[in-house]
């Protein structure tokens, strides 16, 4: 502001002016807030995994990438932007994946256990699920309908914070234990005043495929489910 007063100033008449942009990088922003901007406990899910050193890189990798992810309000968290390409440059390795009707090595092979784990904690908290596709098969660390597969450069999981205040994510695996928790400020809103999940039902079941139904429940303090979201219809096959 003083250089383009000082130019003014000093050419008077001069039709147009040249005047330098100045950028100041914030001391603070938002992801540098501690616990205390995002007092609540949303919602928080855990999943097992087996002892595999390859497969449990792969995870600790992932969940390192999104925890303490900060999703202002209105705005859509992407799982493969956060987490970024799996590389062997990025420290992954192989483990079992998902592919051409089987079970392969693939490189990052693990990680859609941390974008199912999210997914989980984020119906807890209240969020809109922008895109989320299920397994092929249903993986061993949830059950069917509450699975969210992810592939790099063809299918992401997104959610969108509808919150009035941003959304701080943590995530952590250790002990055989992969757990997701959002923290934010609960309010008056619907989804605050329950205990929201996904709950899925079979619509379908035979030798060869599985179909299930998923809705986000809301049950109030008694335990009850009094009201549902209907959430997808998922198809998987069986070994």
């Amino acid at each position: 502001m003083e250089n383009a007063k000082n130019l003014i100033n000093d050419n008077p008449d001069a039709g147009e002016y040249a005047i330098g942009l100045d950028f100041t990088k914030a001391d603070v922003t938002i992801h540098d807030l501690g616990r205390e901007a995002f007092p609540n406990l949303l919602g928080t899910f855990s999943t097992n995994y087996v002892s595999n050193a390859d497969r449990t890189t792969n995870l600790r990798l992932a969940a390192n990438k999104i925890n303490g992810t900060v999703v202002m309000p209105g705005e859509i968290f992407s799982y493969n932007k956060v987490v970024g390409k799996r590389t062997t440059a990025a420290g992954y390795k192989n483990a079992a994946i998902y592919q051409d009707g089987g079970v392969t090595d693939g490189l990052g092979g693990g990680i859609c256990q941390i974008s199912t784990t999210l997914y989980n904690a984020v119906i807890k908290a209240g969020m809109l699920i922008e895109e989320r596709r299920n397994h092929m098969f249903v993986p061993s660390y949830a059950s069917a309908g509450k699975d969210a597969t992810v592939v790099w450069g063809s299918t992401d999981f997104k959610f969108q914070n509808r919150r009035d205040y941003p959304i701080k994510i943590e995530a952590s695996v250790s002990g055989g234990v992969a757990t997701v928790s959002v923290y934010g400020l609960r309010t008056d809103e619907e989804y605050d005043r329950y205990d929201l999940s996904i709950e899925s039902r079979t619509i379908k079941n035979t030798n060869t495929t599985l179909v299930v139904e998923s809705y986000r429940a809301y049950r109030d303090e008694n335990g009850r489910v009094v009201k549902t979201d209907k959430l997808y219809t998922d198809t998987y096959k069986k070994h």
